[in-house]
């Protein structure tokens, strides 16, 4: 026992620090920093937990009777179980690993505590979509206030919150997120967040985003803002000096297996399986945010824009196999490789590529040529990333 803690290998530190030691992470002192302080709202959860089990047994009875309203009333700001988390900091900095290894954590746990707090963990824009749809069923119920309706129902659905990718775009958006989580979170919801930006700076600029200010302040005061602090750039010295376009396909597998051996640094290599709405999507290897993949595997398939997203999510960056020329003759896989290369480009990912043509040269035909255009001036600018240059 150290620190008081009776499972060490489940907290994420040391979820982590098995990574390390096994080689499939680089140490990194800004990742061990927010890990700790995910180990420090788990002992704030266990705590709570703990407070609970020494009431005396009729109280906890009626409790018991109670706890499955307890989240779809208000509470005041000093019953809050916890404040969560607010991670944020730069792109391929292992937001989203660690706050996996927070959720995995109180679920290993709670197999053996049930009375620790219920967690569940989704994509923000996920997020967005079944919030819709909740206050739909809402609205069909003829509530005087659907939003209000619906945060009820969701802050029941789990204690703890975990959102991947929180960001805001449009005002739509705005408008329901600033009243549906601050409805969740006036209910004791905890929120563990991953971000590519401070809080303050969510919907910057946006239209009306007055109206969003106080959702800012609200989730700043149930939230502990931290930033995992940017490391070593060891990935963009690499990218450097990597040609980014390989021509042809049928000579490049050497070049890409080399970049991708360079991209995981000593990372263990693994298969990586991304699930969306209840599909299975396979990456072929994964070393920490690096994939590797073919074109047949992500664009062959019936994926679909929100599917791409998810990749981008997932990794700072892919390695992939084998692009052909497109022509009219599939245009349904033409329409694909935009949708991933749309998801990879406005997040910022890298992508290093073998194909069958230069850029300028890739489309062929004439159902997309409008849309391929921009899709070529995209692939061109990541090229150009890291002073890529494409190679023959």
């Amino acid at each position: 026992m150290t620190n008081g803690r009776t499972d060490q290998s489940l907290y994420p530190s040391q979820r982590l620090a098995a990574k390390i030691a096994a080689k499939t992470l680089h140490a990194d002192p800004a990742q061990a920093a927010v890990a700790a302080r995910l180990d420090q709202l788990i002992d704030r959860l266990q705590a709570a937990a703990l407070s609970r089990r020494k009431l005396p047994m009729v109280i906890r009875q009626i409790m018991g009777q109670i706890i499955g309203q307890l989240f779809g009333r208000m509470l005041p700001p000093d019953q809050s179980p916890a404040k969560g988390l607010y991670i944020y900091g730069g792109v391929g900095r292992g937001k989203t690993m660690l706050m996996d290894m927070f959720h995995d954590s109180v679920v290993a746990q709670g197999l053996n505590r049930p009375d620790l707090p219920a967690v569940w963990r989704l994509h923000f824009h996920d997020f967005m979509v079944l919030a819709q749809d909740v206050i739909h069923q809402a609205r069909s119920t003829g509530a005087d206030d659907p939003i209000e309706m619906a945060a009820a129902d969701l802050a029941r659905r789990g204690a703890v919150i975990c959102f991947d990718e929180m960001e805001v775009r449009d005002i739509a958006d705005a408008m329901i997120l600033a009243r549906l989580f601050s409805g969740m979170l006036k209910r004791g919801v905890i929120v563990v967040a991953t971000s590519n930006r401070h809080a303050d700076d969510l919907y910057k600029n946006g239209l009306h985003r007055d109206r969003f200010l106080p959702f800012i302040d609200l989730l700043k005061q149930r939230c502990e803002m931290c930033q995992l602090d940017d490391g070593t750039d060891w990935r963009g010295a690499v990218l450097a000096d990597l040609p980014a376009w390989h021509v042809p396909s049928q000579t490049a597998r050497p070049q890409l297996e080399s970049a991708f051996d360079k991209l995981a640094g000593g990372v263990e290599i693994t298969a990586e399986t991304i699930r969306v709405a209840g599909r299975d999507i396979t990456i072929e290897r994964a070393a920490g945010d690096v994939g590797f993949a073919s074109f047949a595997s992500l664009c062959d398939v019936p994926l679909g824009a929100r599917d791409y997203l998810a990749i981008a999510g997932r990794f700072a960056g892919l390695v992939l196999s084998d692009v052909p020329q497109f022509t009219d003759a599939n245009e349904n896989v033409a329409r694909r490789f935009m949708w991933l290369i749309d998801a990879l480009y406005d997040r910022g990912r890298f992508l290093i590529a073998s194909a069958e043509a230069d850029i300028g040269h890739l489309y062929q035909g004439h159902q997309w040529q409008f849309e391929f255009a921009r899709t070529a001036s995209r692939l061109g600018e990541m090229a150009k990333r890291g002073k890529m240059q494409d190679s023959a």
